[in-house]
């Protein structure tokens, strides 16, 4: 018996099993796929952004861009992927902010200061950022942390014709450039980096929901990829919270259910 094809409802789903399936390929000469397990969760992509073989490289190439230069404060995803960027970041003295998962706990501020020597990267992981960073967990804090020079996430793949990307599919990095420009810390100026294998950038302009967020520089082991500056969604978008889930899904994020009380007066309801 053989499995029946899958019928694909969306051109993103489609694009993140091809991509995990290049990801978990062995490259030749190579004893591991090119995507590195989790400590938790091994391979299985849909539960996290994967690091990947040369995301070293990748890193490299994004710190040498002038909007890093001359960066003092920069956002940067909770990824596998980024956690050198993270690294690089406390050794270089800048103020990095991290959401928390699932941004469930807000977000962690930490500066070069606030590590012990020595700590630097043990302080860039996810249970260090949390142990020596200062937590955000209201709308308040971000404001008073002020806004973030540039902001920088993984991929688990991207367009190279708009930069349009497809993570996980849970929608964390969108809510978390929604909540930003909410409050007016990010706007369309605001660099937005995506640190890739070059296996994860493919070259169809897939459609994108009203909330997506383009990157404009794409970072891979070999290249440095420039994207036009397209129209970034701005704020959150409450008109597209229109299924059960959906509104759960909002529901479950402190910083959305503070912006509904600032913006309409009353509590984020689960039902209409």
């Amino acid at each position: 018996m053989t499995d029946a094809p899958h019928h694909y409802t969306d051109e993103k789903s489609r694009l993140r099993d091809l991509v995990s399936a290049k990801l978990l390929e062995i490259p030749p000469g190579s004893k591991q796929p090119v995507a590195l397990p989790d400590v938790i969760f091994h391979h299985e992509l849909d539960h996290f952004i994967t690091d990947f073989q040369g995301s070293r490289a990748a890193t490299l190439r994004l710190v040498e861009q002038p909007e890093w230069r001359q960066a003092s404060c920069v956002f940067i995803t909770p990824d596998n992927s980024t956690a050198y960027l993270r690294e690089l970041a406390l050794r270089q003295s800048k103020t990095v902010i991290m959401t928390t998962y699932g941004i469930r706990r807000g977000s962690v501020l930490i500066t070069r200061a606030m590590v012990p020597n020595g700590q630097e990267e043990y302080a860039s992981t996810l249970v260090g950022m949390e142990r020596f960073g200062q937590s955000l967990m209201t709308i308040e804090d971000l404001e008073a942390a002020g806004a973030p020079d540039l902001m920088v996430t993984g991929v688990l793949a991207v367009s190279r014709a708009h930069g349009g990307r497809a993570g996980k599919g849970a929608g964390w990095f969108d809510a978390e450039w929604g909540i930003w420009g909410a409050l007016n810390l990010t706007g369309p100026d605001t660099p937005v980096f995506g640190i890739a294998h070059d296996l994860q950038v493919v070259s169809e302009a897939f459609p994108l929901d009203p909330w997506d967020c383009h990157l404009n520089i794409i970072t891979t082991p070999t290249e440095t990829i420039r994207l036009p500056r397209l129209l970034q969604p701005h704020g959150i978008l409450w008109d597209q919270f229109t299924t059960p889930a959906q509104r759960a899904w909002a529901a479950a994020i402190p910083y959305i259910r503070q912006l509904h009380v600032r913006e309409f007066g009353k509590e984020f309801a689960l039902s209409d």
